[in-house]
């Protein structure tokens, strides 16, 4: 019987805590299991820079699937990571959406690649170590080609649901997503090319370290995570996650994100299975 296991999970709501950091203690815990032979992976929305930038380079972590499953990278040693794939949208169709862009409605529209957020706004933002605000979409269209995903920030939630229905007719050949976490009621806009999901990503690692799908434990709390949990072998939902998270998983954890909520759960398992 093979026990080797693939642990996955979210990041924001579910890994990091209320300041959005993964702590020392799940750190240290994560990459014990990972020596004992575990496969950890992080599975998020966020691209592959932004999911580093988050985990301190996420050394505890085998592989990361990135933005909401459209990459896949493998952890190569010496903070190199490798591409085992990545969707791209059709560039034409990607910039296409910066053209939507009303000061009324919108918030951004922001053109993603595995390394930086190119965002078109007309509200002043510091940029980072990820994150490029741009006035003019003529510049911000010179400084990026490959765009995996795109993600629109509007103003308000009706607004959300107005043009979700507007790309849904427009772009039929694109997944068109309704986004919210579980820490606010916020909703914003992320499109991809039609077949990605987070579980496409675990599903394909799990072909590469043969592990079956009962041995996939998956955790989540927003609404991309709702494939995840429902798929994999084993779908936990945070004790902070949306009721639609919670619906579709087969366990909840007894501590939130800010508990350390996985380890928690983790640690009860391994001691109902000693019993």
């Amino acid at each position: 019987m093979n026990s080797k296991r693939i642990i996955a999970m979210d990041l924001d709501g579910t890994l990091l805590n209320e300041k959005g950091l993964v702590s020392d203690e799940s750190i240290n815990y994560l990459k014990n299991i990972k020596e004992d032979g575990d496969i950890i992976v992080i599975a998020t929305g966020r691209i592959l820079n932004s999911a580093l930038f988050a985990t301190k380079g996420a050394e505890f972590a085998n592989y990361i699937v990135g933005n909401a499953g459209a990459g896949v990278y493998k952890n190569a040693g010496n903070d190199k990571w490798e591409k085992i794939y990545e969707e791209l949208i059709p560039y034409n169709i990607a910039k296409s959406f910066l053209e939507y862009f009303d000061e009324n409605k919108f918030s951004n529209v922001s053109l993603c690649n595995s390394q930086k957020i190119c965002r078109y706004t007309k509200n002043y933002h510091k940029n980072d170590k990820v994150v490029v605000n741009y006035e003019s979409k003529e510049e911000l269209e010179k400084d990026i080609k490959d765009v995996i995903h795109v993600s629109i920030g509007l103003k308000n939630n009706d607004f959300v649901s107005e043009y979700y229905k507007i790309f849904k007719d427009k772009y039929p050949d694109l997944k068109i997503s309704i986004m919210q976490d579980s820490f606010g009621d916020k909703r914003w806009l992320e499109i991809t090319q039609k077949n990605i999901e987070k579980y496409k990503g675990i599903n394909q690692i799990a072909k590469i370290e043969n592990i079956p799908n009962e041995n996939i434990i998956a955790f989540g709390d927003g609404l991309n995570d709702l494939d995840m949990l429902a798929k994999c072998g084993i779908g936990v939902a945070m004790k902070n996650a949306l009721p639609e998270v919670k619906k579709v998983a087969k366990f909840t954890t007894n501590k939130a994100n800010y508990e350390n909520g996985i380890i928690d759960f983790l640690e009860n398992m391994n001691k109902s299975a000693e019993v």
